[in-house]
C-alpha cells in the first residue's frame, strides 16, 4: 500500500526541527525549509538547492509543500481578486485579495477561509446557507496565503474574515498564525492579524490569553437577544451578555481596540432604537469601535441594504462611538463580505 505523504506546513519550525533530529540531519535545516517555502515561496523539494540530494529526495517520499489546486482566479473592477481552491479531497474555498492605495502607497489585505462552509446559519451570509463541510488543516489555511502572496505580491494584512467561523477552528487557526508570523518565515507581524468571530466565548478568552497580539474583531450585527437569534440562528447558546463578559477581559488583558462589524438591512436592525441599544452595550467597553457594513446581495435571501448607514452613524458619533462605514469591494464578483459560497445555486454573481 502506498504511503500517504503529509503536508508540511501543518508542521512548526520547532517540529520540523525535532524531525530532523530523529532522523538524523541537523536542525539548521529546518530553517532552511521554512526560508524557502515561506520567504522564496518554492513549492517543490526538488527546488530547494541548498539541501543536498539525499535529503530532497527523503522529504519528496514523506512530504508534500502544496496540494491544491487554483480553480479560478476573478478580479473586479476595484482590483479585488477571488481565488477558488480546490483541495485533493474536492473541497472548494474561497480567498479574497483586497487592495487599497492611500498617498500612493498600496495595501494588501488578504481575506483568509478557516472552514469549508459554516455551521453558524447566518441568514444574511452565503457561506452560513451552505452548511458545514469540514475544518481546514493547518496547512490549507497557510496554503491561502502562500499562493495568493506568489501570485498578487506581498501580503500586508490578514483577516480570517472569508468561510467559516475561525474560533470553531481555533487550534490549526491559532498554529498557521504562529507559523505564518515566525521570524524564521515569513514573518508577517501578528498586529497585521484580524480574527473576526461571531463570538465563540470561550475561545476569545483563549484567544485572549494565548494569542493577545492578534486583533479582535466581532461579528455582532444586532444589540438585542431576540434579533440576534433570529439573524444568527447557529449563536443561540452564545448570550451577548456573556460575550461581553469575554470582550471586556480582551479588552483588560489586552489593551487592544475591539471591532464591532454591524450589518446594516433595511427593516431589520437599522432603527433608532437599534442604534441606540447598540450604543448601550458598547459603553460597557473601554476601548472599542464600530465598522457598520453594507448589505451585500445573495442568492435565495430577501434581505436588502439599508439606506439609513449615515443616519445610524450619526446618532453613535453624537454618542461618543468612533464609527467608520465599511465600503464593500468586490460585490461584482460576488466576493464581498457575505458573498462567499462555492455552493453554485447560492453563490449566483449579481449584475450591478
Amino acid at each position: 500500500m502506498k504511503k500517504m505523504k503529509k503536508d508540511i506546513k501543518n508542521l512548526s519550525l520547532e517540529e520540523l526541527k525535532r524531525h530532523f533530529i530523529e532522523i538524523g540531519e541537523k536542525p539548521y535545516r529546518a530553517e532552511e525549509i521554512f526560508r524557502a517555502i515561506y520567504k522564496s515561496k518554492i513549492f517543490n523539494f526538488y527546488d530547494i538547492t541548498t539541501l543536498p540530494k539525499t535529503l530532497r529526495d527523503a522529504l519528496d517520499n514523506q512530504f508534500f509543500i502544496t496540494s491544491s489546486e487554483l480553480i479560478s482566479k476573478r478580479k473586479s473592477s476595484d482590483s479585488s481578486i477571488k481565488f477558488l481552491i480546490k483541495f485533493p479531497d474536492n473541497s472548494l474555498v474561497e480567498t479574497v485579495l483586497i487592495k487599497d492605495t492611500a498617498h500612493g502607497k498600496t495595501r494588501n489585505t488578504l481575506c483568509l477561509s478557516s472552514q469549508v462552509g459554516c455551521a453558524m446559519k447566518c441568514k444574511f451570509c452565503a457561506t452560513g446557507q451552505m452548511g458545514f463541510t469540514r475544518n481546514l488543516t493547518v496547512g490549507e489555511i497557510i496554503e491561502q496565503f502562500l499562493l495568493a502572496e506568489k501570485i498578487a505580491g506581498k501580503i500586508n494584512n490578514i483577516v480570517f474574515m472569508g468561510m467559516g467561523e475561525p474560533l470553531a477552528n481555533y487550534e490549526n487557526v491559532k498554529k498557521a498564525i504562529e507559523i505564518i508570523t515566525d521570524n524564521k518565515g515569513r514573518g508577517l507581524g501578528k498586529r497585521k492579524i484580524v480574527i473576526s468571530t461571531s463570538g465563540i466565548i470561550d475561545k476569545i478568552y483563549k484567544l485572549t490569553d494565548e494569542i493577545k497580539s492578534v486583533k479582535l474583531a466581532i461579528s455582532l450585527h444586532a444589540a438585542t437577544q431576540e434579533k440576534r437569534d433570529y439573524l444568527m440562528p447557529g449563536l443561540r447558546n452564545y448570550k451577548i451578555s456573556n460575550l461581553f463578559e469575554a470582550l471586556k477581559y480582551y479588552n483588560r488583558k489586552t489593551g487592544n481596540t475591539i471591532t464591532i462589524e454591524y450589518l446594516l438591512i433595511k427593516d431589520v436592525n437599522d432603527d433608532y432604537k437599534d442604534a441606540k441599544d447598540l450604543i448601550k452595550l458598547l459603553r460597557t467597553l473601554k476601548f472599542v469601535k464600530v465598522n457598520l457594513i453594507h448589505f451585500n446581495r445573495v442568492a435565495h435571501i430577501d434581505f436588502k441594504s439599508s439606506s439609513r448607514e449615515k443616519v445610524f452613524a450619526e446618532i453613535l458619533k453624537k454618542n461618543g462611538i468612533t464609527v467608520t462605514i465599511r465600503h464593500s469591494k468586490g460585490e461584482e464578483i460576488s466576493a464581498a463580505c457575505g458573498q462567499l459560497a462555492t455552493d453554485k445555486n447560492i453563490a449566483t454573481k449579481f449584475k450591478a
